[in-house]
């Protein structure tokens, strides 16, 4: 059997153009790299029931990539980060505003109280720092944080 050398070429042609294209390199693109607060204090609070060191590093790279978080500046504690047994949370004073704390906020505070405090393979700490509100006529506002077990 005989096919006409037309056929064969549209044939061809149509399987040329339905083939995958090779695909295109992944674009990373690095997201930004917050710091909201100012300067801390640091007093230990380490304990046979704080967090392990390891988690808390974990919980470090796992927030590394950027971000903000929004939190109340009165009332209550906010738990903003957490991973296995080590959380990272905030709390304000008796100040009605809203205070930014960035990601490089937190990871400073984790591995500078890791490098000061670590004991036994666990951490456990907390301070105080300025962080920055949405209405600048107010100023920074003071934060208390703390490195907890979950």
């Amino acid at each position: 059997m005989k096919i006409p050398t037309s056929i064969t070429f549209v044939t061809l042609l149509v399987f040329v153009q339905a083939a995958p294209l090779a695909p295109k390199e992944p674009r990373l693109e690095a997201r930004a790299s917050i710091n909201d607060c100012g300067s801390s204090t640091f007093i230990n609070q380490s304990s046979g029931d704080s967090p392990l060191v390891a988690d808390c590093q974990v919980l470090v790279k796992n927030i590394a990539g950027g971000g903000t978080w929004t939190v109340p500046a009165v009332g209550r504690q906010h738990q903003l980060a957490q991973y296995g047994t080590c959380a990272f949370g905030i709390q304000g004073g008796q100040v009605l505003n809203i205070a930014y704390v960035g990601n490089q906020d937190i990871i400073y505070i984790i591995n500078s109280s890791i490098a000061k405090f670590k004991w036994k393979g666990k951490i456990g700490a907390k301070g105080t720092m300025s962080c920055q509100t949405p209405t600048k006529a107010t100023g920074n506002t003071p934060m208390t944080w703390a490195i907890y077990h979950t």
